[in-house]
């Protein structure tokens, strides 16, 4: 299947120049580096290149050395080229930031043997058309994570929701008007424009045209029309409990869809643990009751900042539901059908992660109310192709993208802000708590909701979502109880705005 291929896996996992080599060897092309600008001519860089694909010439890349405007570069066409691959037309040289998303062709899915090599098929097709529309620099391996809607059961699917990132903010970057991304995660991106999505449903629902949303007799909020599905594709397993576990040769323990019944592992003591994101870099460790709440003065004098893992964060999702705080004023908990990663999938391992921690020492669901539940959403991998295991490492840059938008935004996760400046700073994110709030607001105006409206900052219309603060804190406490850590907040400054 052409979304699962081996150049698929390539162009988010791989060395550019290998897999752009493999490529046109496997096509019968030739593949040249000509070199537009010399640094060494001029006793400094930069370096510029770019790569040549047969007849095909695509855009140039700029680094400060020869060896990675050579990526850069081969990544640029490699991207091009499976990007076009995917929307159906032939590799081009051009490229526009422009995004007009195409649906995989029926023939496309036809062997496609499961739900979850479905969910990864439609997933890689939408993030191969978008990664081709981004001029950046872009090499290096990327975690990709969608949300697919289905409509009904017979429907194949389609990506509302995209991210791909694998960076965290430092302590000194975080904002007290609400302008960074904290976490640049892919999932946690892709979860974030999902409430973008949302906002606009909400609009469609409110001025009369066709929405997922829909009122129910017996309650005050809207919940999501009987049918309509979300399932999270991530094409690796999520950082902390559900990745530290997994055997590392991605080997599977049970690929049968029959078996939708969880068989959570509970080997050792050290499984179930919360952790945290490693400042600026790669992996996680386990929280420490000595640490304490995090301060803003300490941060600020530069006291490394701890965010929750994104194996943490899909568990609170399946308890709080994805929808958060703010939205739980208009609509019903929103949760996850399924959850299907690309590698490193152990299905004991993701089961007790993402959700059975929460019933094994502890019941939350024996305690949660209203609408709230522990959700045990359908898990599985890919199975129509096994990618390698790759060493490259990830870039700095994080990618999202919602389905009305016309161009994907590009941020930088070491800043948690647009790589373009405006007024010589950085432009704030469409995803920040900022922008999330003003949408709130707007559909607080659009509803007449002046209660909402009288909330004096962002932090206290969150604390007006009664139910929710209830669940949420019923969720910390189950954590707690189980032993497994205590929840590590960010400083309540960030959210006084």
């Amino acid at each position: 299947m052409q979304s699962l291929s081996r150049e698929a896996y390539a162009a988010i996992n791989k060395n550019p120049v290998s897999a752009l080599n493999e490529y046109a060897q496997k096509n019968r092309m030739e593949v040249a580096f000509e070199v537009v600008k010399d640094g060494r001519n001029f006793n400094r860089p930069p370096f510029t290149m770019f790569a040549r694909v047969g007849p095909h010439r695509f855009p140039s890349a700029t680094s400060s050395n020869m060896k990675d405007a050579r990526r850069e570069a081969a990544d640029m066409a490699l991207r091009a080229i499976v990007g076009q691959s995917a929307s159906g037309s032939g590799p081009t040289s051009g490229r526009s930031k422009e995004v007009f998303l195409s649906q995989p062709s029926p023939g496309s899915l036809s062997g496609v043997r499961t739900h979850f090599d479905l969910i990864a098929a439609l997933a890689h097709h939408a993030f191969l058309q978008i990664a081709a529309s981004i001029p950046d620099k872009f090499a290096g391996r990327k975690v990709v994570a969608c949300i697919i809607m289905k409509a009904s059961l017979e429907d194949s699917g389609r990506v509302v929701s995209l991210g791909a990132g694998n960076r965290c903010v430092t302590g000194q970057r975080l904002s007290m008007e609400g302008k960074v991304v904290n976490d640049s995660h892919a999932e946690i991106i892709a979860r974030r424009s999902l409430l973008r999505f949302f906002y606009a449903q909400l609009h469609a629902h409110f001025d009369g045209q066709k929405s997922i949303f829909e009122k129910r007799n017996n309650s005050r909020r809207l919940a999501v029309r009987q049918g309509v599905s979300f399932h999270l594709y991530i094409s690796t397993a999520p950082c902390g409990d559900g990745a530290l576990f997994t055997p590392r040769e991605g080997l599977n323990t049970d690929l049968s869809e029959s078996k939708m019944e969880h068989k959570p592992a509970f080997t050792s003591k050290l499984q179930g643990i919360l952790r945290t994101k490693i400042e600026d870099g790669e992996g996680t460790i386990p929280v420490d009751p000595s640490d304490g709440p995090q301060t803003w003065d300490g941060l600020v004098q530069g006291g490394r900042l701890r965010t929750m893992s994104c194996s943490d964060k899909i568990c609170r999702w399946n308890a709080l539901g994805l929808q958060g705080a703010l939205l739980s004023h208009f609509i019903e908990p929103v949760y996850l059908e399924s959850l299907t990663l690309g590698y490193l999938y152990d299905h004991g391992h993701l089961a007790r992660a993402v959700c059975c921690r929460l019933q094994h020492k502890v019941d939350l669901g024996a305690e949660l109310t209203g609408s709230f539940r522990v959700n045990h959403p359908w898990l599985g991998r890919v199975t129509a192709y096994d990618p390698p295991r790759e060493t490259e490492k990830t870039n700095n840059l994080s990618v999202n993208w919602m389905h009305t938008d016309t161009c994907a935004e590009v941020t930088d996760g070491r800043t948690g802000a647009c790589l373009t400046r405006t007024n010589n700073s950085f432009t704030p994110s469409r995803l920040c708590k900022a922008a999330l709030f003003e949408s709130f607001k707007e559909l607080c105006q659009r509803t007449d909701r002046e209660d909402l409206l009288h909330a004096d900052t962002y932090s206290q219309a969150k604390q007006m979502a009664v139910e929710f603060q209830n669940a949420k804190r019923e969720l910390f406490e189950c954590f707690q109880k189980s032993r497994y850590g205590q929840w590590v907040s960010k400083p309540m400054e960030q959210e006084m705005f």
